[in-house]
C-alpha cells in the first residue's frame, strides 16, 4: 500500500525537520520541505502530495493563509495549518480558505497523527460532494469582486498580501505562466502572482512585449541573445516555441 505523501512548508529548519522526523516515523511520506509560500506554489505540482501542512507564518511575502488561497484556486490539494497564533484574527483569516485542520502549537504527535487523518478524510468527502454537486452550475464571482492586478500608466499595481505594490512596466524583464497563476520577474524581483499569463498579457504593450512561448512573455529589450532555440535574459534561458519563433525574428534587427 502506497504511503501517504505530505509536503511540509516551515521557515524554521530544527521544527521543519523534526516534524519530518515524527511524520516519517508515523509512516508517512515527506516529499520536500520548503519555507516560503512561493517555493510551495512552484514545487507543489512536481511533487503532488496527497496533503500540505502549512505553517502560516513563513519567509518571502505569502504568508500560510495566502498561499493556501492560491493553493486552492490551482489544485485539489487538502492542506492543515500549523502555527502559534490563535487570535481571533488570524483564525478568520485563516478560516477563509477553508483549511481541512488547524493545529496549534506546540501539539503532540497524537494530535498531529489525529488532524492528519481528519484532513484526508475531509478532503475525501468534499471531493464526493464537489462530484456529487458537478451537474449545478458554478456560481458566477460577484460584480463588485476586484481584479488582483490594477494598471495606471505604465505601471502595474500587484496584489502582494495585503498592500498593492507598484511596478513600472519598464522593469519588467520576462512572466512566465505557473498553472492559474504567473511568474513576474523585474530587475530586482520575482513576483507571483493570482493571474494567469493570458491576462496579464492584455496588460503588457505589444510593442515592448512579445509572447515566445505558450509558457513564456519577454519584454524585447531585455534580450541578451538567442543561442540555438533559447532567449537569453539576465542569465535565465527561456525556450522559444516553434509557432513563434519566425514572428520574433521578423521584431529583431539581424544583421
Amino acid at each position: 500500500m502506497a504511503k501517504v505523501k505530505l509536503l511540509i512548508a516551515e521557515d524554521d529548519v530544527v521544527i521543519a525537520q523534526n516534524l519530518s522526523f515524527s511524520l516519517e516515523e508515523m509512516g508517512y511520506e515527506v516529499c520536500a520541505i520548503v519555507s516560503s509560500g512561493e517555493e510551495l506554489l512552484l514545487e507543489v505540482h512536481k511533487y503532488n502530495p496527497d496533503l500540505t501542512i502549512l505553517d502560516i507564518t513563513l519567509e518571502g511575502k505569502l504568508d500560510g493563509i495566502d498561499t493556501a488561497a492560491m493553493l486552492s484556486k490551482s489544485s485539489k490539494i487538502p492542506f492543515i495549518f500549523m502555527t502559534a497564533l490563535s487570535d481571533k484574527e488570524t483564525i478568520d483569516r485563516a478560516k477563509q480558505t477553508n483549511p481541512h485542520a488547524y493545529l496549534v502549537k506546540p501539539f503532540d504527535v497524537r494530535t498531529l497523527q489525529s488532524s492528519i487523518e481528519v484532513a484526508i478524510h475531509n478532503a475525501s468527502l468534499r471531493q464526493q460532494l464537489a462530484t456529487a454537486a458537478s451537474t449545478e452550475p458554478a456560481p458566477e464571482p460577484p460584480a463588485n469582486e476586484a481584479p488582483a492586478n490594477y494598471l495606471l500608466h505604465d505601471t502595474l499595481f500587484l496584489k502582494v498580501r495585503n498592500r498593492l505594490e507598484k511596478v513600472a512596466l519598464g522593469d519588467i524583464v520576462w512572466a512566465e505562466a505557473q498553472d492559474i497563476y504567473c511568474n513576474i520577474k523585474t530587475q530586482q524581483h520575482l513576483y507571483l502572482v493570482s493571474q494567469s499569463l493570458k491576462n496579464l498579457e492584455q496588460h503588457l504593450p505589444n510593442k515592448d512585449f512579445m509572447r515566445v512561448h505558450r509558457s513564456y512573455i519577454v519584454r524585447l529589450t531585455a534580450i541578451e541573445a538567442i543561442e540555438d532555440n533559447n532567449i537569453l535574459i539576465s542569465g535565465k534561458s527561456i525556450p522559444i516555441g516553434n509557432t513563434h519563433k519566425d514572428s520574433l525574428l521578423k521584431r529583431l534587427q539581424i544583421l
